[in-house]
């Protein structure tokens, strides 16, 4: 068993930190409470890069980026069950991986996949394994064989994988991370305990009037490319895992879920040294088949919290490089990128339109499209966050 610095101390490391340095300032959210609507142009929240993503008849996308890094772009690609390896200038193709099948080496879905650019090795997981393969798409090896859809794993560091398996319905304390070789091995369990298992309780109600007992689950843990972050509610406290397994609290709700039954969850969205994302689940909800089915479920709203002001709200966001509001993100990806970085995607045919329409405002932008067709791959839209608006 691996342990990990006493809680006590990290709180007490945190406190005598600098007063103004706002880095190391725990958050402390109400997580209950409505906050009011901000619009939010991008430009004056960040410096933007356009990355255009080469497209061929054999290069195809079909989803936003999993990683956007220095070391590469990593994509599904239009074949089915197909990864891209782009450079990171998005114009060729580092690798190529389409495993997709029944077979020993192979895998028959992907839900995840998780990328190590110093061994050039692509971790793949589907729903009863995660498999190893290099950037041609060769099977190196098979690292684990069980349900994957009851786990969370994460890149930690050069050497292991953060693992994640949560028990259901726990009463009592137990150890649920773990990290894996990424080389095959033992896995070591790591000493942070979670006093008993948290969820938010949801009932299902059908047409014909019976119900059923279910769960909303909080991720345990979140991650950009190079930040993890534990995330299970039951730990009343946002932590950052460092790669030599120190942990560094980030941010607590108002009320600690272990000792408020009825305090809504807090669901964490992502953090740098300026702004930090969250929502929310309820503790208690019932909701109709019909309306998940339709999806007309309701959902909660993203809130955006501004470290430099102190001030939370909801953010609604405008791209002043177009100026057609239908091509407005709702959202920033955080996860696909490194720490102080966000991502939005431009779809081709919305940047071929506002081409032809000449609402496009940002001359590198407008240089792009100029030259692109409606069936292209997408522009990718990062994001490098000011630390200061007064900078």
């Amino acid at each position: 068993m691996i342990y990990i610095t006493c809680i006590l101390i990290l709180f007490a490391v945190c406190s005598c930190k600098k007063a103004n340095d706002d880095t190391t300032k725990l958050i402390v959210v109400d997580v209950a409470k409505d906050y009011p609507q901000k619009e939010i142009y991008l430009q004056d929240i960040a410096d933007v890069e356009y990355i255009p993503l080469a497209t061929s008849d054999s290069i195809l996308v079909n989803s936003s980026p999993s990683i956007v890094s220095d070391k590469g772009i990593v994509t599904r690609g239009g074949k089915v069950g197909e990864i891209l390896l782009f450079d990171a200038k998005g114009q060729e193709l580092q690798g190529r991986i389409c495993r997709r099948g029944q077979g020993p080496e192979e895998y028959n879905a992907i839900i995840f996949n998780i990328v190590d650019w110093k061994r050039k090795e692509v971790f793949i997981a589907d729903y009863t394994s995660l498999k190893v393969y290099d950037f041609s798409g060769n099977y190196l090896r098979t690292l684990i064989e069980e349900d994957i859809m009851k786990m969370n794993i994460l890149n930690l560091n050069d050497d292991y994988l953060l693992c994640n398996k949560d028990r259901e319905d726990a009463k009592s304390s137990y150890h649920p991370y773990f990290i894996l070789p990424k080389i095959g091995g033992k896995a070591d369990t790591l000493s942070i305990e979670i006093p008993f298992f948290i969820a938010s309780n949801r009932k299902i109600l059908w047409d014909d009037g019976h119900t059923n007992d279910a769960h909303g689950f909080i991720p345990a843990v979140y991650n950009c490319t190079d930040r993890v972050w534990l995330t299970n509610p039951a730990l009343d406290t946002i932590y950052q895992l460092h790669p030599d397994l120190t942990l560094t609290p980030v941010m607590i709700p108002l009320a600690a879920p272990t000792k408020d039954p009825e305090a809504p969850l807090l669901y964490f969205l992502g953090i740098n040294d300026r702004y930090a994302w969250i929502s929310r689940m309820p503790r208690h909800v019932t909701v109709k088949m019909s309306d998940m089915s339709a999806g007309r479920e309701k959902r909660e709203k993203l809130y955006m919290y501004d470290r430099e002001t102190q001030e939370w709200f909801t953010p609604v966001y405008h791209n002043r490089a177009i100026t057609t509001r239908n091509t407005n993100p709702i959202y920033i990806n955080l996860t696909s990128v490194a720490y102080g970085y966000g991502m939005v995607t431009l779809n081709a045919m919305d940047l071929v339109e506002a081409y032809q329409n000449n609402e496009i405002t940002d001359e590198k932008l407008k240089k792009i499209a100029s030259t692109m067709k409606e069936e292209d791959n997408p522009v990718l839209m990062l994001l490098k966050f000011k630390d200061s608006i007064r900078k």
